[in-house]
């Protein structure tokens, strides 16, 4: 299965727990995960940047091949560059084309707080 996560928030208890999300579909050996992508737009991308209050799960997730992306429209609206964002975070375009465009590749649609 793959999986794209949308996270939109800039709460800090909402981004940990759409961490956990994530971590909780990882090690659940039940679903056969084939692929996970963790798209970040509006004040979610503060998640993705050095400024995160979870670098280093995000780079425990990236090192288990989760795919994650940040809204470039998102980011130039709060005056963030390439450079704020941690290692292996990839900036799109646009965080709803991403997610559109993963979305026809098959992906299923989970919204997280």
């Amino acid at each position: 299965m793959r999986t794209v996560f949308h996270l939109s928030g800039g709460d800090e208890n909402d981004q940990t727990h759409a961490l956990a999300n994530v971590e909780n579909l990882l090690d659940d050996e039940s679903a056969d995960v084939e692929r996970v992508a963790f798209v970040a737009n509006g004040d979610g991308v503060y998640l993705l940047t050095r400024e995160s209050v979870a670098p280093d799960r995000i780079t425990e997730l990236a090192d288990r091949a989760v795919d994650f992306c940040a809204c470039g429209n998102a980011m130039d609206n709060r005056d963030l560059s390439a450079d704020d964002l941690l290692s292996g975070v990839e900036r799109v375009s646009s965080g709803v084309a991403e997610l559109t465009r993963r979305q026809t590749y098959d992906y299923a649609y989970l919204k997280v707080p």
